[in-house]
């Protein structure tokens, strides 16, 4: 009952005092407004601190939200792009490698069957590789060269680079290469010098079934003991086999042992070297089958 009596007493007071303030002369009123505010000021800014204190917290957090969404967007635009190169580098790489295949094709004076790897063992990676061509394509090659080529075993396999090996097993659709590195794979070869041109320096070039620093590595043997061969040269075929026609590129000359370490080939009477490919036998995807000699048009 007491807190009703004292509200309603401050209720008048405050409303004597308003109207008390209301009938004050005009100069009197300002005085005490401005007295007012210099009393209430310094209490209203102090308390307006606080206010814009969080006030600019809250804007930093937003403009940090907003970096931060900026940066995960400008992370996902650079993840495209890495992307979007890779695949345009890859592109190039691969019409590079076309162009070069269609261009050998046009400029080798022999007939080529192009041909695509479909297959290769892991566990026989230096063996042989499988080729999406077989017999099946024979009727095709009697109707375009009236009977002269066919796909048949030990045929040369080529790239734009070199020999990658010879036609192994030819069943209906596939066809297997025997690769350079394998020991099966036994070429006719000639050195040639400097110039470019042929040596009498000739022999055997074997696959050895294996390889040095990731690199495929073969021998050529049975060249002549007085043999002038040097690092860098190159061996080509010689053409005196049945299948591989003359100067398709073997590879290149690595190492040529001292004479007195190519005893164990003859007993002296001949010496060897170590050649590398020259066709990159890691990376094998479009590939030739050489059918032989470029028929003259009429």
């Amino acid at each position: 009952m007491k807190r009703n009596v004292y509200a309603i007493v401050g209720l008048a007071l405050a409303g004597l005092l308003i109207v008390f303030l209301l009938l004050l002369p005009d100069h009197m009123q300002k005085g005490m407004r401005k007295e007012a505010l210099e009393l209430v000021g310094p209490i209203v800014s102090l308390a307006e601190k606080p206010v814009f204190f969080f006030r600019g917290m809250n804007s930093k957090l937003t403009t940090l939200d907003q970096a931060q969404a900026e940066n995960a967007k400008l992370h996902s635009e650079v993840d495209q792009l890495t992307i979007a190169n890779q695949l345009l580098q890859d592109r190039a790489t691969e019409n590079a490698r076309l162009r070069e295949m269609i261009g050998f094709e046009q400029a080798s004076p022999y007939e080529l069957l192009p041909c695509h790897v479909i297959a290769r063992e892991p566990s026989n990676w230096w063996d042989s590789v499988q080729v999406d061509v077989g017999w099946s394509v024979n009727q095709a090659l009697d109707a375009k060269y009236h009977g002269k080529y066919s796909l048949t075993s030990d045929e040369p396999v080529v790239t734009p680079r070199g020999v990658v090996g010879k036609t192994g097993t030819v069943s209906g659709d596939v066809t297997d290469v025997i690769l350079l590195v394998n020991e099966n794979c036994n070429i006719s070869a000639t050195i040639q010098d400097q110039n470019g041109q042929t040596t009498h320096d000739q022999g055997i070039v074997q696959g050895q079934g294996n390889f040095d620093d990731v690199k495929p590595r073969v021998i050529i043997n049975y060249l002549p003991k007085n043999s002038q061969v040097t690092v860098h040269q190159f061996v080509v075929t010689s053409g005196l086999g049945p299948y591989f026609p003359a100067g398709l590129r073997l590879g290149e000359v690595v190492e040529v042992p001292p004479l007195a370490k190519n005893y164990k080939n003859g007993f002296g009477l001949y010496r060897h070297a170590t050649i590398e490919p020259t066709a990159d036998l890691n990376q094998l995807d479009e590939l030739f089958i050489v059918l032989g000699p470029k028929q003259a048009t009429k």
